[in-house]
């Protein structure tokens, strides 16, 4: 590292980095990073090196030569690792969390009448009401869900079809009050 290499030196050293987020976190007392820790014991230590700031990509030479040393040292196969931070990790885990549930649920056999609705999985509440989750996932007061549940004998509503809730708010002759159009196919989703 830069610093241990002028550390011997005893007159005022500046190194200038365009990495503002490194220089934030060399700046956290509270930072619990080997590698930042390890940086604040030596400024500490060589109080005449002092961190300084500038701009990225406005044409300082000494900038653009150390990129294209430090892309030399990666493509190099260099040893110099850095370990992920813990934010990264935690939105490594969340993000595959996220997958395996999205599969789940598309590939899933349950919530189906939901999945034609509602395709994306979220964490986030939907802000529906009582009746329109209800609607929404088929458990009601329903003949066919009452009868999935084994509290009814038969799935049928009182006019004879199938009672769930798209029939209730299309077909039953007993609810003509309260019907909507039965949706075309491609305006189900919405």
């Amino acid at each position: 590292m830069a610093i241990e290499a002028v550390s011997s030196f005893h007159r005022p050293i500046k190194i200038w980095t365009d990495s503002l987020s490194s220089l934030m976190a060399i700046l956290n007392p509270k930072s619990h990073h080997s590698m930042v820790r390890e940086i604040q014991t030596l400024l500490l230590s060589h109080k005449h090196i002092h961190l300084r700031w500038l701009k990225a990509h406005v044409g300082y030479l000494g900038n653009k030569y150390a990129d294209q040393l430090a892309k030399e040292a990666i493509s190099e196969g260099d040893p110099f690792f850095l370990p992920k931070p813990l934010s990264y990790l935690k939105s490594e885990i969340k993000s595959a969390a996220f997958n395996i549930w999205q599969d789940n649920w598309d590939n899933g056999e349950t919530g189906r009448s939901t999945h034609d609705i509602v395709h994306r999985v979220s964490n986030k509440p939907v802000g529906w009401n009582r009746e329109e989750i209800m609607f929404v996932t088929g458990h009601g007061p329903f003949p066919s869900y009452l009868h999935r549940s084994n509290l009814r004998t038969h799935d049928n509503c009182s006019c004879g079809e199938k009672g769930d809730p798209m029939h209730y708010a299309t077909k039953c002759r007993f609810t003509l009050s309260w019907h909507f159009q039965t949706p075309t196919v491609s305006l189900k989703l919405q």
